[in-house]
Order: C-alpha cells, then sequence, then structure tokens
C-alpha cells in the first residue's frame, strides 16, 4: 500500500462485481443486547437475553482501477450484497449499506481509497473456511 497501511487480503465482491486489490482494514462485529428497563425496574437495567442488535461495521482499504463503489455513491446506489472471501476461503455475505468512500488519489494507473460499510439486513451468513 502507498501509505503504510497492512490489512488482510481478501476478495471483496459488490453487488456481483470482484473489485481487486480490496484489503480489510477493520471488521467489527458487535451484538448489542437489547434494554427493555422501565419504571417498574427499581432502577436495575434489564436486557433481553436472547435478542440483539447484530452489526458488522467493515472498513477497507485498496488500490483498484474499479469505479464500481464510487459510481454507486454518486447514483445513491448504496446497498448492495457484499461478498467477503479470506485466504482461507472463509466468506461473509449480507447485504451493506456503502457509508464513507473517500478517494486518497492515484497510483500508477489505479487510485487509492478507503470506504466504511455498514450491515444492512438481518441476511448475514457465514460460513468458516479450513
Amino acid at each position: 500500500m502507498t501509505d503504510g497501511i497492512v490489512g488482510r487480503a481478501i476478495t471483496f465482491t459488490w453487488g456481483g462485481t470482484t473489485i481487486l486489490g480490496v484489503r480489510e482494514k477493520d471488521l467489527s462485529l458487535n451484538g448489542a443486547a437489547i434494554d427493555v428497563t422501565s419504571g417498574e425496574n427499581n432502577g436495575a437495567r434489564t436486557l433481553l437475553t436472547i435478542a440483539q442488535e447484530d452489526q458488522i461495521d467493515l472498513k477497507i482499504t485498496g488500490v483498484t482501477k474499479s469505479d464500481a463503489l464510487k459510481n454507486d455513491w454518486f447514483a445513491k446506489t448504496r446497498t448492495r450484497q457484499v461478498v467477503i472471501t479470506y485466504p482461507n476461503g472463509a466468506t461473509l455475505t449480507a447485504t451493506f449499506l456503502l457509508t464513507v468512500y473517500a478517494e486518497k488519489g492515484p497510483y500508477k494507473d489505479a487510485v487509492t481509497f478507503d470506504a466504511t460499510l455498514l450491515s444492512a439486513q438481518n441476511d448475514v451468513v457465514f460460513v468458516p473456511g479450513t
């Protein structure tokens, strides 16, 4: 990478289009519990033990020739199915919302970029690798 950022090499597919040169910068999984505390709880917090808000925040970076993310950003087509394939064959598939897209500058005949995606639906499927 041109700026020294080290990430995990992945295959990143956005709405059926594989975008080459993408690295996973940060993956955050959050299973935040739902607080159902009310006035009858005498000041004690009550959390649902089963229901939770499953959230995945994904930050990627890369050097690419693809305009797919930028084109969808400006077209306001910011929600797509994403498939991430890790080097060990594990896959993560879900619908994500593109919330941030930033180009950092040219690199040879490509462009460096950062993007942030947030899981947008309850359709997350993870298949472990080897």
